[in-house]
């Protein structure tokens, strides 16, 4: 799967991407909470998403569980996952 930032029309925002449960999907948003980057039908496919997405920007990439109270985690409080190019 060959994700480009520019392909997916995500600019330099600051914050890490998480991947998290909305509703019935798994979607990837910026640290923020507000802003949906993109989502998908699976845990495993949004989070290998998420990933790659996190590698191209040189951020964070936290995946979060379905019993996580809060989309907009406590980035302590979750393990991280940091992707370099």
């Amino acid at each position: 799967m060959d994700l480009s930032a520019e392909k997916l029309g995500v600019g330099m925002a600051a914050g890490d991407i998480h991947t998290v449960p909305r509703g019935d999907r798994w979607a990837n948003i910026f640290e923020d909470g507000d802003r949906l980057i993109v989502s998908a039908g699976t845990k495993e496919t949004a989070a290998r998403m998420g990933r790659e997405l996190a590698r191209l920007r040189g951020v964070r990439h936290v995946v979060h569980d379905r019993e996580d109270r809060d989309d907009r985690v406590d980035a302590a409080a979750r393990g991280r996952d940091l992707v370099r190019g």
